[in-house]
């Protein structure tokens, strides 16, 4: 972890492809989210390369409902994937979502999930982009692994 970074890591009892595939459905994004704060997919359609946005339709407690274009900014089958979220129409904000994966063997995957906002330069952003802590990605991971239970 550093000032403009949380990583987390673990293992899911799942083969890497199975974990890839999950994560590459905006539509199962709900059930993975530790922070409680996606509501729901507008996309329906699974992300399959860099450059793909995916809409979310999100609710936080003091904001209330929202919604938030994520630009696809890496895509490695298998292996990484990664979304940098903006305001409908606008830019990227300059902070990135991205899991990175490896095989630990057929059955079973380290997952790496970060939070990274060292682009961020708008103070109003980086307000924003430091609510979610590390236990809330933690349990992000958690919920992924339920989820390919």
């Amino acid at each position: 972890m550093s000032d403009t970074q949380i990583s987390v890591s673990d293992t899911v009892d799942a083969p890497v492809e199975r974990v890839f595939a999950l994560l590459a459905d905006p539509d199962r994004h709900p059930d993975l989210d530790g922070s409680g704060t996606v509501r729901a997919s507008h996309t329906h359609l699974a992300i399959t390369e860099v450059g793909d946005v995916f809409v979310m339709e999100m609710e936080h407690p003091d904001r209330g409902r929202y919604t938030v274009e994520n630009h696809v900014v890496r895509y490695e089958p298998d292996q990484a994937l990664a979304w940098a979220p903006a305001k409908p129409g606008a830019q990227p904000s300059g902070h990135v979502w991205s899991w990175e994966l490896t095989a630990t063997d057929d059955d079973h995957t380290l997952v790496t999930h970060t939070h990274d906002w060292s682009a961020v330069t708008h103070e109003p952003v980086l307000e924003r982009v430091r609510e979610v802590g590390e236990e809330p990605m933690r349990r992000s991971i958690g919920l992924l692994a339920e989820a390919l239970g």
